[in-house]
């Protein structure tokens, strides 16, 4: 039988994933709380320690302190999942080989329900990138080529798929593994050059090539980008989100 605490946590959790509580929301006073779940101040506190722990309250001390809510997010769970893939001793060579899959399963379910409205949205996405490949802002240029990236798995209507790929990449991040690590500063013109080239390649796909033809060349995309990242890192190599 659950503790009264775990039955306090499942309470609260319930409402904040059913989206009654909203982020930021303060929650009421303990007195209210042990009045409301027939609790002591112990068993409630117990309920809160576990909230926090999975990330969905921060605790506030002091004489505003207090319940605050946060709503689940892929970074809170990529922090979780990274601990986990490191303590599994998960080799980054298969994160990247997972993203590559399920990013090129995005990008064939987007062109299999392909809208004006949704390749519009795209080709905005690549107007952005454009503009700051243009501009010579390398570190513009990153985000929004993340950007694309992540835009495209959103348009694939798919929250399972979305919430799994925002993991791995937060997973990635944190492991510092990124171009700006691995290519010098005199590169990063060819490189943005040739990344917006592919993204370009990848739209023209999207507008009228079938659900097959833009997979496959998405994953030949990811699976070259996936090699340039991982140049200089062995094959072996671990997540490892502490160094």
């Amino acid at each position: 039988m659950p503790k009264a605490g775990e039955l306090v946590a499942s309470q609260v959790r319930g409402r904040i994933v059913r989206g009654e509580l909203a982020e930021g929301t303060m929650l009421p006073s303990e007195s209210v709380l042990m009045t409301q779940f027939g609790v002591s101040r112990p068993t409630l506190r117990e309920g809160f320690r576990m909230l926090e722990a999975e990330g969905l309250i921060t605790v506030l001390r002091g004489s505003r302190g207090g319940a605050r809510v946060q709503v689940p997010s892929p970074a809170a769970l990529a922090r979780q999942a990274g601990a986990v893939l490191q303590h599994r001793r998960a080799r980054l060579k298969d994160v990247f080989e997972i993203r590559t899959l399920l990013e090129g399963q995005a990008a064939a379910r987007l062109a299999a329900a392909r809208t004006a409205a949704k390749v519009a949205r795209i080709e905005e996405l690549l107007a952005a990138e454009a503009h700051a490949h243009d501009a010579g802002r390398h570190n513009d240029f990153l985000t929004a080529d993340q950007d694309l990236h992540l835009g495209l798995v959103e348009l694939a209507d798919s929250p399972t798929l979305s919430l799994l790929v925002r993991m791995l990449y937060a997973v990635v991040e944190t492991a510092n593994v990124s171009s700006t690590s691995v290519a010098p500063p005199d590169t990063h013109a060819a490189l943005r050059e040739r990344t917006h080239r592919s993204h370009r390649r990848l739209v023209t796909l999207l507008r009228d090539g079938t659900a097959g033809e833009v997979e496959a060349y998405w994953t030949r995309h990811l699976e070259s980008v996936s090699t340039f990242l991982l140049t200089g890192i062995p094959a072996e190599t671990a997540v490892d989100l502490m160094s």
